[in-house]
């Protein structure tokens, strides 16, 4: 496994999201997730208030498990992310980003992770109708109360993290530590979620000119290349065919495939070292449903490969 240093501690260049667990995936089976995981090296993990059970609207679960789980482990090994200020799940129209509102998620996170301190805690959504002075001024407020070492926006656009960074630095606070919009090798055609942030040009251009480190989620686009090399076009999920079968995507699959032939490297692991080899930090944020799923992130987090073979995947795609 690599590693980065961040936040003053040297931490793996892939995260393990725990997105289902306390809801399709068992405590049991989340625990066996995250020992596996801790066993190959990893130590980012990643959680929300609203990760766990989704069909019941039951938030917190995913907070649970983890936070049972680092009980009794040395919690300073291992790099601990949560999110808060997420819309209800019936009522994604509206928000919830007031000072309070935020201050009780974390709290409640704290709590459930049964730790003091997150090494980073993102607002995971944005409400441009709120001044952004207003939201660094509450996420300076966790920094000061030790809460969290590190803030981030997730699902923000360029355009409000650099007004944030440039408000906190003419009144002497706390910048936005991260940034952690949708970003994978392959291009999602189909969002459900308007509330969700993609990897965009100015986004780019954002990390290329700051160095800011970039923690993006579906980074596997849901297994979209490997399900597509081990069962084919016709084996693919609808879902996944839905989202990201498109000429675009065709053609750095066969890229990949090239590379895979001269590397040895998996499709899987060739498409985070896309992510993880950029010339700015990335540490991408990867889910599982089996266990395989987690066992394969130890050939991803070694990976690397070089820039000339990096920017020929996306070579005219």
């Amino acid at each position: 496994m690599r590693y980065r240093e961040l936040g003053g501690k040297r931490v793996s260049v892939l995260a393990l999201g725990t997105g289902d667990f306390g809801g399709k995936i068992a405590e049991g089976k989340g625990r066996e997730f995250l020992d596996a995981w801790a066993e190959l090296g990893g130590n980012y993990v990643d959680t929300a208030r609203v990760y766990g059970d989704f069909e019941a609207r039951v938030p917190g679960g995913s907070e649970r498990v983890v936070g049972r789980w680092l009980e009794g482990r040395e919690r300073e090994r291992f790099f601990i992310s949560t999110k808060g200020g997420h819309p209800d799940l019936d009522r994604m129209d509206v928000s919830r980003l007031s000072r309070g509102e935020i201050l009780d998620d974390a709290r409640r996170s704290l709590d459930a992770l049964r730790t003091d301190c997150v090494d980073i805690y993102w607002l995971h959504r944005d409400d441009v109708a709120r001044p952004v002075g207003e939201l660094v001024e509450t996420l300076n407020a966790l920094l000061d109360a030790g809460m969290t070492r590190m803030i981030g926006a997730s699902n923000w656009s360029p355009r409000r993290v650099r007004e944030a960074n440039a408000w906190a630095a003419e009144h002497g606070l706390h910048p936005l530590d991260a940034n952690q919009p949708q970003c994978s090798l392959a291009r999602q055609t189909v969002v459900e979620d308007p509330t969700l942030y993609a990897m965009d040009g100015e986004t780019w251009r954002l990390h290329r000119e700051t160095g800011m480190p970039l923690m993006p989620f579906s980074a596997q686009a849901k297994g979209f290349f490997t399900k597509l090399y081990e069962l084919g076009e016709a084996g693919l999920p609808e879902g996944t065919r839905r989202d990201f079968m498109c000429p675009e995507n065709m053609a750095v699959y066969r890229r990949l495939l090239a590379l895979r032939e001269q590397t040895g490297l998996s499709v899987g692991a060739l498409s985070l070292a896309w992510l993880t080899c950029q010339p700015f930090p990335v540490f991408p944020q990867c889910g599982a449903s089996r266990l395989e799923h987690v066992l394969a992130l130890g050939e991803a987090g070694d990976a690397v490969i070089t820039p000339e073979q990096r920017d020929y995947l996306r070579a005219g795609a």
